[in-house]
């Protein structure tokens, strides 16, 4: 039986930080450095997905 991660994802308007990839086409966004790091996700540029995941 093949074994199946479960990756939280996240929909465009959450509030995060760190480095995000589209759940689509594999796109990466990351939160600003400067003042308090947080990225409100928009759509995916590239291919208009609206689902992120967290990269490690």
């Amino acid at each position: 039986m093949p074994q199946t991660e479960n990756i939280e994802l996240h929909t465009v308007g959450d509030e995060v930080s760190g480095s995000f990839r589209c759940a689509d086409c594999d796109l990466l966004v990351k939160s600003p450095a400067e003042a308090d790091g947080v990225l409100v996700l928009p759509p995916c540029p590239l291919c208009a997905c609206e689902e992120w995941r967290r990269v490690a």
